[in-house]
Parts: structure tokens; sequence; C-alpha cells
């Protein structure tokens, strides 16, 4: 039975071990070893803990019989040349067993459909211009890349494109 919901502050740290795992696999060969082995089970409950108590980000957990196995973080989108009616998407994974299994596009459209709850007409969300996969998953979920880039450093300069996607009400 798959479950999604707002995360409480008891998932800490499930969103803790999935964000990590997810985080550290889906970016191994792209960000360096130093800079992932950040991302630790401890240091990822501390920093959800922190962000479900001070309400910076709406954060979404994902359970798969009663098992955690991804996570989904929205936001108020923070780009200067957008309008304010646009939410973010600042993060969605799933652990490697769980996907392509549509289990991504089935907390992706749950994020969709909360974002225009809290009022959006338009989700925003960044990728690593090296993420091949994850680019194709959002296009083929009707994100379109606007052409703006950015340049973001984790652990090493890497260049990030911006998608987005109009919400339909």
């Amino acid at each position: 039975m798959t479950e999604i919901r707002w995360a409480k502050l008891e998932d800490a740290r499930d969103l803790g071990l999935v964000h990590s795992e997810s985080y550290r696999n889906a970016y191994k060969g792209v960000l360096p070893d130093e800079f992932l082995n950040q991302y630790t089970p401890i240091s990822r409950e501390r920093y959800f803990y922190n962000s479900l108590i001070q309400g910076t980000e709406h954060i979404a957990i994902t359970l798969v019989n009663n098992k955690a196995v991804g996570c989904l973080m929205l936001k108020a989108c923070s780009d200067n040349d957008l309008q304010k009616f646009s939410g973010e998407i600042s993060a969605i994974y799933l652990l490697q067993n769980f996907r392509a299994i549509g289990l991504g596009s089935q907390l992706l459209n749950w994020g969709l459909e909360r974002l225009k709850d809290l009022g959006y007409s338009t989700a925003v969300l960044w990728v690593l211009k090296e993420n091949k996969n994850a680019i194709m998953f959002y296009e083929k979920q009707g994100f379109m890349r606007d052409g703006t880039e950015r340049i973001i450093l984790r652990g090493r300069e890497l260049s990030q494109i911006r998608y987005q996607k109009e919400l339909l009400y």
C-alpha cells in the first residue's frame, strides 16, 4: 500500500534516511565523494527536523507498506524573475528500489496538486544539466525548459537548468 502525506516531526528520522541514501545514490559520480559524504542520515534528520519546526518548506513523505521510501519538498519560488504565483519543487527523491515503477510520477503529481492547493499557478524546478534521467522524467511529465540556467556549488561548479509547468485548475 502506498501513502503520500505531509510529514510530521516524528518523520524526521525516516526523511533523513531516505534523503541521504537517495541523494548519494542519485549523484554518485556527479558530485565529489567528499560532498556526498556530508549527506548522512543524522545530518539530514537534523535538517528535516528544523525545517518542519520552522515551516520553511512543505515536506511530504512517501510510504510503501508503512516504510519510508521517498520525499518531496515544496516552497514558494524564490527566483526574482518569476511571478509571485510560482511554487517550487525543491526536491523529489525516491530510494533506488522504488524508481521506475510509477511512484515518481505519483509523488510528483501529488506535489503538483498541493502546489495548486497552496494557490500557485506555475510549478518550477531546477535540475542538473548532467542529470539526463531526471530531465527525461520531467519532460515526460509536461515540464518545459525555460532557458534559464544557473551555476551552483556542490563540491564543484555545476550547471542547473530551470523547468516550468503551468498548473491547470
